[in-house]
């Protein structure tokens, strides 16, 4: 099944994601299983499946890295979003100071312009990295996207675990 074509939207990396939730709802309102409670056993499972599919579909073209995986996928490029950075041992050690700066930042009790900072240039990466693979799917250039969300997987996991230690800090001074 391919997820364009079920919402009916460009085969793109650009989506309009406008577009892409009317027609998500549309559907939805075609296919909740809710509508078939009195249908037979069989007709609900193929109904709940297709329902299965069409949340599937509308989380993989919403989400950025989710939706750039998908079309590497569809060009016939299958990566796996949890190990496409441990082959890019370079920007590892290029970025591994990020991961000493985090604990710094945990260190000195998430000093607020030290925090800040360290979010802000986090933010600024993720949105280079954004920026570079549209760009990249312009061009089809997919060698360089692989990289370019294999970086991207890193800063956004930096930001997450940026949010969870500073949540956990909170909670332990209140």
């Amino acid at each position: 099944m391919n997820y364009f074509r079920l919402f009916n939207v460009p085969e793109e990396f650009k989506i309009n994601k406008k577009l892409l939730s009317e027609n998500f709802y549309k559907l939805q309102l075609k296919f909740h299983p809710d509508l078939f409670i009195n249908d037979s056993e069989l007709k609900r499972k193929i109904i709940l499946e297709k329902s299965i599919e069409i949340n599937k579909g509308y989380k993989t073209l919403k989400d950025f890295l989710s939706r750039a995986i998908y079309l590497l996928f569809l060009n016939g490029i299958k990566i796996k979003k949890e190990s496409v950075l441990l082959q890019n041992n370079d920007f590892l050690i290029k970025y591994f100071s990020l991961n000493e700066e985090l604990d710094n930042l945990q260190k000195n009790n998430f000093d607020k312009i030290q925090l800040n900072n360290f979010e802000n240039k986090i933010k600024k990466k993720i949105l280079n990295c954004k920026n570079m693979v549209e760009m990249e799917f312009e061009k089809k250039k997919y060698d360089k996207i692989i990289k370019l969300i294999a970086e991207l997987s890193f800063f956004e996991k930096l930001q997450d675990n940026l949010k969870k230690a500073y949540n956990t800090y909170l909670r332990q001074i209140n």
